[in-house]
Formats: structure tokens, C-alpha cells, sequence
């Protein structure tokens, strides 16, 4: 269901909130009406506003308050739990902000203030109707394939399994599955047939899924922890604690045993890179392993390589391109032949928690938590091993089922509980 535009609460309060209301003093109480102008405009899920610069002796800050109601008109700033405070700048020549969505409700309300001297000025409450696509539904995992409009993400509160229309912000198709709990999952285009693949890794049950219905067509139970799972075209390549074969090729087809290999046991990511043969990686913390196969999915060579990624964590989160493969709370790149060619994230108190590349290849993509501060950065890693920051953009504090670039947009699906309603948002932002 498609709730564009209905008030679903406040999600985030940022700046400074209390619980009574208190005043940012400093300069004395003026009674002047609004002598200043605060203007905006939107793209996507971005407000840019904008303001003259307040040229005058005594100038000291400028002062931007964010409300989800209109805020009154007072000769000092007043905060209060509706009130906060969003950004200060104390540069006289800085007189715009850019603001990404931090407040769900129909609207969203701002006011400039400027200490001078002793006294305030202030600007008019600017208010702006959001348009933001929310369905209901805990959708914490998700995938996507390019040439679709559509991704499949599951609610594992529910237990359902959805096909989303993320430009529309509309559920097309629903299925329930009691089978995965914390699945990783992947849709895979094969022959012009697109499915959706699964996998918990405990209890470890693969699945694939018909799509856009998803309806199951077919599962494999494994005896030990599943680690990961990766489809590549005709083949899922699977790294299990299976005694004995623990690196295993299947057919995508009907998931049916190809061919194994005792590979490297314990959490680690899987990368897969085109040619003939298949260059397949299992990526660990301590211990990386690169096998050749053949067109028939037999495994022709294995060999030890360099690669390691800091803390591997579920296969969905990373990022896979022809030569670049990218996961890890550091985000990790990793070439072809198995070699770390650099790093997205330096910061030991930051994780980062989805990876993805631009259609190009040339940019990294990711959304990273820093001490509970949620941002979208956009890096260049055109030139490795440099890699160059190039945007950021503040997130609302949400789980993030996927990130999904396309040429100039890119869209962010992530889910929270508001008044005990779990509720699905899409957000939007430029590439």
C-alpha cells in the first residue's frame, strides 16, 4: 500500500532536544517582526535552503530550527521536544544547508535565526510537504537486479516476502515463507529468466524463488552452518562448514550438487568474476582461497591468495562488480586475483553496513554508521588504491534493506518501527 504523504510520526530528532522548553539566550529579547527570508528548494529527497547573507556589525551565527509543526514566531530561539536544532554556522557568507530527510510527517517546518550583537532576527516559518513512499512492513533484507523496477524484500517479523516497486513505492506481490528467519538474499538473471534466491545460515536452508510471483521452486538443506551464497548465472557457489566439501558448485537451475572441494571453513564472503574460466574467491578474516571453473561448474584449480576482509559479514551487504568486490564493516576492495587494492572506511569507531558500485564501476556507494550517525557516501575508486569521498548525505537512523544505483539516482530502502506500526520508507538521492 502506497502511503505518499500521510503522517506516520517523527522518526528522528535532531540537535538538541529537551523535554521543557529553554531559549538560546545570549543576545537580549528584540520585538521585531521577521526581517529575514528563508527559500528552499527540493530534489529528491533533499531541501536545499537558502537565505541572504545578514551582512551587519555584531553579526555571530546563524541559527536553523526544524520542527514537524509550524514554529512560532518568538524574539529568541525557543527548543523544546518539537523544536530542534538544526544546524548553527557561525560564517556570514555561508547562506545555504543542505538537508536530506530526517523527519517523517507531512510536512516538515524551518526558521532562521541570526544573533547579532545583543538581539535575534528572525525569518518566517517555512513549511515544506514532503513526498516520501512508505509501505507498512518490517523489510530489513532486500535485493535487486539491473533491468528490473521492481526489488524483493522480506519482512521477517511477518515472515513475507514482497516484490517492491521502488520508483512507484508500491507492493506488487506478496508471498508468506516460514521457512528463512535472517536471509541474505539475491535475484539473479539467467537465459532471461529472472528468480530470487535465499539463504539463512542457521538452521542452513538455500532457496529459490520464482519471480515476480515468489513462489519457492526449489530448497537445499545443508548439515552445518551455511557462510554465504552466490549466484553466477547457472551456477550458486556455496561455502558451508561441511565436513569434506565445504566449498560446493550447484546448479542454479534446481540447486543439484555439481562438483566440491575442501576449502576453508569459519564466516566469510564469496566473489565471483567473469571469464573462462570462473574466477571464484571465499574471502575470510584470516585465510582466502581462489578457484577456477569450468563451464560444466567443475572446480579446476584452487589456491591460497592475500585477500582478507575484517569482520565478513552477510552476502547481500557486499558489492560485486567484473573485477571489484567490495564487503567488510571497513569496506574492503578486493581485485580479481585476490589482492586488497584498497579501502573505503579508515575509522575504527565507523562500520559500514551496505556496499554497492555505481553502473560504471567507478564509484563506491555505501551507507556507514558512525557512533549511531547514519550517512550515504558516495566515494571514487576510479584510481586505486586512492579513494576519494566524494558526497555525503545524512540518513534517517533506519535498517537499510538495499541500495539500488541507477545512472543519476540512487535509491535507499530501510524500515523502522513508528507507534508500534513497522513501516517501510524509500528515499531518494542524487548520483
Amino acid at each position: 500500500m502506497n502511503l505518499r504523504g500521510q503522517f506516520i510520526g517523527a522518526l528522528v530528532a535532531i540537535g538538541l532536544a529537551f523535554t521543557w522548553s529553554c531559549t538560546l539566550d545570549e543576545p537580549a529579547d528584540t520585538n521585531q517582526d521577521p526581517a529575514l527570508t528563508l527559500d528552499y528548494t527540493q530534489h529528491l529527497s533533499l531541501t536545499n535552503l537558502t537565505w541572504d547573507p545578514v551582512r551587519v556589525t555584531g553579526f555571530k551565527e546563524y541559527i536553523i530550527l526544524q520542527s514537524s509543526n509550524q514554529i512560532a514566531n518568538s524574539p529568541t530561539p525557543v527548543i523544546n521536544q518539537d523544536v530542534t536544532v538544526l544546524k548553527r554556522i557561525n560564517d556570514v557568507d555561508v547562506t545555504s544547508l543542505t538537508v536530506s530527510t530526517m523527519l517523517f510527517s507531512p510536512q516538515i517546518c524551518y526558521k532562521l535565526y541570526c544573533a547579532v550583537d545583543d538581539r535575534f532576527l528572525y525569518s518566517s516559518t517555512l513549511c515544506i510537504q514532503q513526498d516520501i513512499d512508505v509501505v507498512n512492513g518490517f523489510y530489513d533484507r532486500g535485493c535487486h537486479t539491473a533491468g528490473q523496477d521492481e526489488a524483493v524484500v522480506f519482512d521477517r517479523v511477518n515472515s513475507v516476502l514482497s516484490a517492491l516497486n521502488y520508483k512507484t513505492g508500491t507492493i506488487t506481490s506478496s508471498v508468506t515463507d516460514g521457512v528463512l528467519s535472517f536471509p541474505s538474499l539475491e535475484m539473479s538473471t539467467w537465459t532471461d529468466v529472472t528468480n530470487v534466491f535465499g539463504f539463512d545460515q542457521s538452521p542452513a536452508w538455500l532457496r529459490k524463488y520464482n519471480f515476480p510471483a515468489l513462489t519457492a521452486s526449489n530448497s537445499k538443506n545443508f548439515n552445518q552452518i551455511l557462510w554465504a551464497a552466490n549466484v553466477h548465472n547457472q551456477f550458486v557457489f556455496v561455502a558451508t562448514d561441511d565436513f569434506g566439501n565445504n566449498f560446493q558448485v550447484l546448479n542454479s537451475s534446481n540447486l543439484s550438487f555439481l562438483h566440491s572441494i575442501q576449502g576453508m571453513s569459519g564466516n566469510q564472503n564469496i566473489a565471483v568474476f567473469p571469464g573462462d574460466p570462473l574466477a571464484v574467491i571465499t574471502i575470510g578474516s584470516s585465510v582466502s582461497k581462489k578457484y577456477s571453473i569450468d563451464t560444466d561448474g567443475k572446480i579446476l584449480t584452487s589456491a591460497d591468495v592475500p585477500a582478507r576482509i575484517l569482520q565478513p559479514d552477510l552476502q547481500s551487504t557486499c558489492a560485486e562488480g567484473t573485477d571489484l568486490f567490495i564487503c567488510g564493516r571497513e569496506g574492503t576492495i578486493i581485485n580479481r586475483n585476490g589482492v586488497n587494492v584498497g579501502t573505503l572506511n579508515t575509522d575504527i569507531n565507523a562500520s559500514i553496513l551496505l556496499n554497492r558500485l555505481s553502473i560504471d564501476e567507478k564509484k563506491a556507494i555505501y551507507i556507514i554508521t558512525d557512533n549511531g550517525v547514519m550517512r550515504l557516501e558516495i566515494a571514487d575508486i576510479s584510481q586505486l588504491p586512492l579513494v576519494t569521498l566524494l558526497t555525503t548525505y545524512d540518513l534517517p537512523a533506519l535498517s537499510y534493506a538495499d541500495l539500488i544505483p541507477e545512472e543519476q539516482i540512487i535509491y535507499v530502502i530501510g524500515t523502522s518501527f513508528i507507534s508500534s506500526q513497522a513501516q517501510t520508507t524509500i528515499l531518494r538521492y542524487p548520483l
